[in-house]
């Protein structure tokens, strides 16, 4: 199955959206936003989502600085 994540086509084994998270953050998730076509995943669900064929997955982590 092929999604976007963050702009990149990625081919996923797993349709779980916590799977794709815990890879791309490589288990850092503090300070992580996840946004699933344009709507917001709470923590609270990362678990229970499946992700679609061209979904289009966003994840920003937050920074220090200004």
């Amino acid at each position: 199955m092929e999604i976007l994540l963050n702009d990149t086509p990625v081919i996923l084994a797993s349709p779980l959206l916590s799977l794709v998270i815990d890879s791309y953050c490589v288990g850092k998730t503090a300070g992580v936003a996840v946004a699933v076509n344009h709507q917001v995943i709470p923590k609270s669900q990362w678990a229970n989502t499946e992700l679609k064929e061209h979904d289009q997955v966003i994840i920003i982590r937050a920074t220090q600085g200004g």
